[in-house]
């Protein structure tokens, strides 16, 4: 007569909760939470980059209106939008606002403007301090202001002119974001 072997049972439902909880979560991940991926930081300027830029707050606000029709680009400091034709139905003011030029955070308007097509933001980190960032991690991110987290623009990075480009589906607060190394 064979016995049960309850152990050998056990054991082999242990390992199988593992593997479906890895498989759940991802290798990648402590199931525990201890080891937690630390959220995005926002890219700092350089000191010698910041003093070189005027500390007038006019300087750092620009707005446009640009037409429906002809699509238009507005720039500032390190910052491009390139409004397509056909992106807003009606000829609308743009801006870009840099509250802090510590860091590449920018304010895009109108607040809340969706647009029918996207808009291409090209963002310069030529003055960014990369002591402590990986720079392949560079990306542009969107606040959510019901989070306050920063959510992934799908963006490409250029590495040898120092800029990244994404495509834009409404306005809001973005900035350039990495993972520290």
């Amino acid at each position: 007569m064979k016995r049960f072997n309850f152990n050998g049972v056990c054991s082999k439902a242990v390992v199988l909760l593992v593997i479906m909880v890895f498989a759940a979560i991802g290798c990648s991940e402590n199931p525990l939470g201890a080891d937690k991926k630390s959220e995005p930081q926002m890219l700092m300027r350089s000191a010698e980059a910041v003093s070189g830029i005027s500390l007038s707050t006019a300087a750092h606000s620009i707005q446009q209106r640009i037409s429906a029709d002809k699509g238009g680009v507005l720039s500032l400091l390190d910052v491009t939008l390139e409004v397509p034709p056909g992106a807003v139905p009606n000829d609308t003011i743009f801006s870009i606002n840099i509250p802090d030029v510590n860091v590449f955070y920018n304010e895009f308007g109108t607040s809340g403007l969706v647009f029918d097509v996207p808009v291409k933001v090209t963002m310069s980190y030529r003055n960014a301090d990369l002591s402590g960032v990986d720079e392949s991690t560079i990306r542009i991110g969107w606040l959510n202001p019901n989070t306050n987290e920063f959510i992934d623009v799908e963006c490409e990075i250029d590495f040898r002119t120092q800029t990244v480009t994404g495509y834009l589906d409404h306005f809001s607060a973005y900035a350039l974001i990495s993972d520290e190394q």
